[in-house]
């Protein structure tokens, strides 16, 4: 992946490093002429449920793909040396991610628990109801699980805080949904599907 990325910066003239980074964003915008404020507008969740978005059925694990982040993500503990999502957010998820390390750094990400990880790809329900999470598409992921678990409501939830505003801004401009800040629950998922 860090190779096909490498390529795709050389023909748009941005530093072959192999990280999705803001220049790296800004150059892919210009070359496809859309405005660089501009945010990729993703199917809503009842699209994506139908099975005949951009995203195809449920549970395809040919269309995930592992991705290496770009900073040490933990899962219960362990580090984690790759994330599953699906192929077509991938290089937002990268970017989002390189943008958050270049905002935040690494001890700030730490101290926030920006690093801590709850999953991407599971196929399942949503809690709660019969239909299918966002997750079962590999197109969304928990972050910080333990402190902003599905009933924890602002200011608990410590993903709600001001410190944590850039954070979702970032995610924001890849065209992700933040329930939290959507609907006041849940507050560690995010997802590539509007409600």
């Amino acid at each position: 992946m860090k190779n096909d990325i490498a390529c795709i910066q050389k023909k748009i003239g941005v530093t072959p490093d192999g990280i999705v980074g803001p220049q790296t964003v800004r150059a892919l915008k210009q070359a496809l002429g859309l405005p660089q404020n501009s945010s990729p507008t993703w199917p809503t969740q009842a699209e994506v449920r139908s099975g005949k978005s951009m995203f195809g059925a449920p549970g395809c694990e040919h269309e995930l793909t592992a991705l290496v982040p770009p900073y040490p993500l933990y899962f219960e503990g362990e580090q984690v040396r790759t994330i599953r999502v699906h192929r077509l957010i991938a290089l937002h998820v990268k970017a989002a991610l390189s943008e958050v390390l270049a905002h935040y750094g690494q001890a700030e990400i730490r101290r926030l628990g920006l690093d801590i990880y709850g999953g991407s790809y599971n196929y399942r329900s949503s809690t709660g109801s019969s239909a299918l999470s966002m997750h079962a598409w590999g197109i969304a992921l928990d972050f910080a699980p333990a402190t902003n678990s599905y009933a924890t409501r602002a200011p608990r939830a410590t993903l709600s805080h001001p410190d944590c505003e850039r954070w979702w801004q970032i995610w924001e401009s890849h065209g992700a949904t933040s329930l939290g800040r959507s609907r006041g629950y849940d507050w560690m998922h995010l997802q590539f599907a509007r409600l």
